[in-house]
């Protein structure tokens, strides 16, 4: 019954609205946003059973409320025990008998209503539907040898038994959540996989929550979770090269591996382009994936392997797996020229807030909000920051600034005032380096003028994909030295051991 207090952390140099998950053992709480000391609305929901697989002391309630947060900042909420809280919304649960509608600011997402099978999507803007969209768990039968090769596979190499994938089981629909800030769907794919499909009403993604394990250890098994529509791509699909610019992807009809050998890293997202149309249908990830395209129309993402024989390559065992294991996916669907916008989506799945919790009062807080730097545009990563140096009153930081817009996805230059990086500090100096910061500019860069041409005293210019790092020398204002020292007493005191 004691209060908690609830930080979360905004990794983005962008201010930004999240939906934050707390696991909960009831639901009878409030949350009070301490900057401004308003209730806000608190949707309950039973934990979903898949999750209790993945951890069996999960509690049997989430909590879900939408954070505020400021750019590289955090925002504080206190989440407290009411008999009758206020602004508390319980999901209602509905057993459709038809086929189910939801809508969002951007889509219109139709579902199967016997299975909760996803069965299209609407992009409201452009008007376009991606009609016969599905998201299956399908599986390949690991390969032990076979005549035209002894190769098996195993924890290096990924080598089907067959060509063609087998679905694990049918869909089964367990729950329809309505809500007013999200729907779900809950489904089950036999005894080892499900899938939780989240349409947010102010996001412009559909989230797709994945379950599977542990995999029965009677063969080998290679789970993909396979995303299937009627979109012309010309046997194309496209990756991302570590999360920055998009490699064309085409069919080999001729490779001896026919579904192995059409497999390429997926650091990020891989695309879909329909040119009839002129759409197209990302799908972002929150880890590095196999992905593939087998067929048109077609893409499937790994999800889980489990192999019952050694492939050889040095592991010198199988890769017996019995774990469960849980991931995201966000679906994006919109014309050629959005994509700009499925990179601002690839820095929030990769830079997720970061939720601290104390059952401690802090009495001393020095702010109930903060944010680190006044940036604060979608398109500027602020990459790297490293405290290098700290001399009496000064400090010097390394940051690698990065403009994540290609040219060809409608990219423009965007011009970053370097004293208005951080918040509350002043900047003495600044320095280029190389990318690795371990040399001057000068030595990596033959025509300097050139290089610099469209900079002006405190402000640099970042063209499109560039990434600029530099030493920059800030100066703490008075009032940021007694904040920053407060802040560092108290992450020391409540949440780490200093």
């Amino acid at each position: 019954n004691k209060s908690v207090t609830v930080v979360v952390y905004n990794a983005r140099s962008v201010s930004r609205d999240e939906y934050i998950r707390l696991p909960l053992l009831h639901a009878n709480y409030e949350l009070i946003d301490l900057t401004t000391g308003q209730h806000l609305p608190l949707t309950f929901l039973d934990t979903n059973p898949a999750i209790k697989q993945l951890n069996s002391e999960a509690l049997p309630v989430e909590g879900v409320f939408r954070a505020s947060l400021p750019a590289l900042g955090y925002a504080s909420y206190r989440l407290q025990h009411a008999t009758h809280p206020q602004h508390s919304i319980s999901l209602s649960h509905t057993y459709p008998s038809t086929d189910i509608t939801v809508q969002s600011e951007l889509y219109t997402v139709l579902f199967d209503g016997k299975t909760g099978a996803m069965r299209s999507i609407t992009n409201k803007q452009s008007g376009e539907t991606a009609d016969y969209l599905t998201a299956s768990f399908m599986e390949y039968e690991s390969s032990g040898g076979d005549t035209e090769s002894r190769q098996t596979s195993g924890a290096h190499i990924f080598r089907p038994a067959e060509n063609d994938a087998k679905e694990v089981a049918p869909p089964v629909l367990t729950k329809h959540l309505v809500g007013e800030q999200f729907t779900e769907i809950w489904q089950t794919y036999g005894e080892w996989a499900s899938l939780v499909t989240r349409v947010y009403v102010d996001k412009p993604y559909i989230e797709v929550e994945w379950v599977v394990g542990p995999l029965p250890a009677d063969q080998g098994r290679e789970v993909v979770l396979r995303y299937q529509t009627n979109m012309i791509t010309k046997e194309r699909f496209y990756t991302d090269s570590n999360g920055r610019e998009m490699v064309q992807r085409r069919f080999n009809e001729e490779s001896a591996e026919p579904v192995s050998g059409n497999y390429y890293p997926v650091t990020t997202r891989a695309t879909l382009l329909d040119e009839t149309t002129g759409m197209q249908l990302t799908v972002l990830t929150d880890r590095a994936q196999g992905g593939a395209s087998l067929a048109e129309g077609q893409m499937e993402l790994m999800v889980h392997r489990s192999t019952l024989q050694d492939d050889e390559r040095g592991i010198g065992e199988e890769q017996r797996d019995d774990l469960v294991v849980k991931g995201r996916h966000w679906l994006y669907y919109s014309r050629f020229d959005m994509m700009a916008e499925q990179r601002v989506l690839g820095q929030e799945m990769f830079y997720k807030p970061t939720v601290a919790l104390t059952l401690d009062q802090i009495p001393q807080q020095p702010s109930q909000t903060y944010s680190g730097t006044s940036v604060d545009n979608k398109y500027i990563n602020v990459a790297t920051i490293i405290n290098v140096d700290y001399s009496g009153d000064v400090f010097t930081y390394l940051l690698r600034l990065e403009n994540i817009t290609p040219r060809m996805e409608g990219g423009q230059p965007i011009t970053v005032d370097m004293g208005e990086v951080f918040n509350g500090k002043t900047l003495v100096e600044f320095e280029e380096k190389g990318l690795a910061g371990d040399r001057p500019i000068e030595s990596v860069v033959d025509d300097m003028d050139q290089y610099t041409r469209y900079d002006t005293g405190n402000m640099i210019t970042l063209q499109p994909l560039q990434i600029r790092t530099f030493f920059a020398t800030y100066k703490p204002r008075t009032e940021e030295v007694g904040v920053t020292d407060r802040l560092k007493d108290l992450v020391c005191k409540f949440f780490i051991d200093c």
